[in-house]
């Protein structure tokens, strides 16, 4: 997929995305589903997915290298590589919408109980830094993390025991996040955007391996 194609896809995803966030705050949805959060107290989640949401890219570009070290032609060092742009495209991209949305974080019980029972999930403050970017619109950690999944998914078409793990994860990181920093649609968003990067970077990454074993059966 070239460069321009991609960055449609991006666009687009992030355009679907703003749409379907509009339907989740006009509809309630999203408050409905922050009250229902905070009267379950699933805070729990939320201290295991934060942190390993910043340790999963690590992980997985070691891996991927490490694999490439014992298995070069299985394009794994390809894919790492492709996981490692899919990681520094999501995190830009969802850092410079979070940046200029400025959407309010729940108020959720670090941010203030006093809020509770204020419905804020319509809350954008359009501008530049007018809001944090540890909350904001979209998840940076399901933007990443799903970005980390598709990049997979199309990187390394064989390995469906790893895109299964790999989605898994993203699911589980994604709405980990939403028990107490992000708004649902701020997850399912930041997935949409991902998975939008994911397809680009991996499909680019896919068609290398195909021109590298294309050369490889020539030269043979």
């Amino acid at each position: 997929m070239n460069a321009n194609r991609g960055w449609q896809l991006v666009v687009s995803s992030i355009a679907l995305a703003a749409v379907l966030t509009a339907i989740l705050v006009l509809s309630g949805l999203d408050w409905a589903y922050f009250v229902l959060i905070q009267n379950l107290r699933l805070f729990g989640p939320l201290m295991v997915a934060d942190p390993f949401g910043y340790a999963f890219p690590v992980l997985v570009v070691g891996g991927l290298f490490a694999g490439a070290l014992r298995v070069p032609q299985m394009g794994y060092g390809i894919a790492g590589r492709a996981v490692l742009i899919s990681t520094v495209l999501a995190l830009t991209i969802s850092m410079a919408l979070k940046a200029v949305t400025g959407r309010v974080s729940p108020p959720h019980h670090d941010f203030g109980a006093a809020l509770a029972n204020a419905d804020n999930s319509g809350g954008f403050n359009f501008g530049w830094m007018n809001e944090s970017i540890l909350g904001g619109w979209p998840s940076s950690h399901a933007t990443v993390t799903f970005a980390i999944a598709v990049t997979l998914v199309f990187a390394l078409p064989a390995a469906r025991g790893l895109h299964l793990i790999a989605l898994i994860l993203a699911a589980g990181i994604g709405i980990g996040v939403t028990f107490g920093f992000h708004w649902l649609s701020e997850f399912f968003s930041g997935a949409l955007i991902g998975a939008s990067i994911g397809a680009w970077v991996g499909g680019s990454a896919a068609e290398r391996v195909r021109r590298a074993e294309h050369l490889n059966a020539d030269a043979d």
